[in-house]
Order: structure tokens, then sequence, then C-alpha cells
């Protein structure tokens, strides 16, 4: 079994790089393992993009030991849509995606990111266990 001491969050790391080409980055900077954040725009990319996310990962020989799930514009403010009710469609249809490249790539943790602030980030709690309920 091989020791993985360090993991690169590539999504913060190797930015100046597209983004086929930071797995193998990692790998030549010496990290035998690289997490993302969720790497495109949408939450259900097409089947090529997806594929060829993959091939990168496998081709540079590191372990994807993270890859959150999607969680909206993050560089324009979003931080997740766990708790979106209005977009709670587009996590129902990233959830198979973010399970089948786990498991091709044998990644176990999958965070999701959810938003804790803004209108409506809270409307599924009751009132009173709300902030300022």
């Amino acid at each position: 079994m091989r020791l993985i001491r360090w993991t690169v969050n590539c999504s913060i790391l190797y930015t100046d790089l597209p983004l086929l080409e930071r797995p193998a980055a990692a790998a030549a900077d010496g990290f035998a393992a690289v997490e993302f954040w969720w790497p495109w725009p949408v939450a259900v990319p097409a089947d090529r993009d997806v594929e060829a996310f993959v091939r990168a990962v496998e081709y540079a020989g590191v372990l994807l030991t993270g890859l959150n799930f999607f969680a909206g514009d993050m560089p324009g403010g979003d931080r997740g849509v766990v708790s979106w009710p209005g977009r709670s469609r587009e996590l129902l249809d990233n959830i198979p995606v973010v399970a089948a490249v786990g498991e091709r790539l044998g990644c176990r943790a999958l965070p999701a990111e959810y938003r804790s602030e803004g209108p409506g980030a809270f409307d599924w709690l009751p009132r009173e266990q709300r902030a300022g309920g």
C-alpha cells in the first residue's frame, strides 16, 4: 500500500494551468495524491469532460483523495447548493456524477458544501432554530 503523506488541492494550487494538466503537475512536484473542488461550472458536465478528467488523474498516477460536490459559482460567492432549496435539482443531478467519478478513481471523500448565509440559506430549519429567529 502506498503511503500518502500530503494531498494537494489542485483547485487552489496550479491554477495557472488548465484543469487537465494539474494532476500531472502535482505528480511532477512529488505529490502522490490530489483533491479538487468541483472542477466544472455546471452540476452535470459533458460525459467527455468527465472522462478527460478521470484520464488525466489516472495518467498522472496520483490518487484522487477528495472531490467536492458542485457548489454553484464559487468565484461569484456561492458556497454550496445543499441548503439552497431553489437549487435542489442541481444537487440531485450532481450526485450520480460525483459518485461515478469517486468510484472510478477510488475516491471516498466527497464533501458537499452547504450555503451558510444569504437569503433562504436556512429556510429548511424551524424558525426558532435559525440565528436571529
